[in-house]
């Protein structure tokens, strides 16, 4: 979990390292750990908290 002075709110990565024939087993897990943590779908992003840093740090 991480929070970054430049951009608003809390990131938080889930990893785990699996098989790829595990792969949708691995995905329901992590999906899992989400709901349990209260973490909504529409929580999610796919894009990476240190380019938003970079792109802010740009618009300066």
């Amino acid at each position: 979990m991480v929070q970054v002075p430049e951009i608003d709110g809390t990131f938080i990565e889930v990893e785990t390292l699996v098989e790829e024939t595990h792969l949708g087993d691995a995905l329901a897990d992590v999906r899992q750990v989400l709901t349990d943590l209260g973490i909504d779908q529409a929580d999610l992003t796919r894009g990476l908290y240190t380019d938003a840093v970079r792109a802010h740090r740009e618009s300066q």
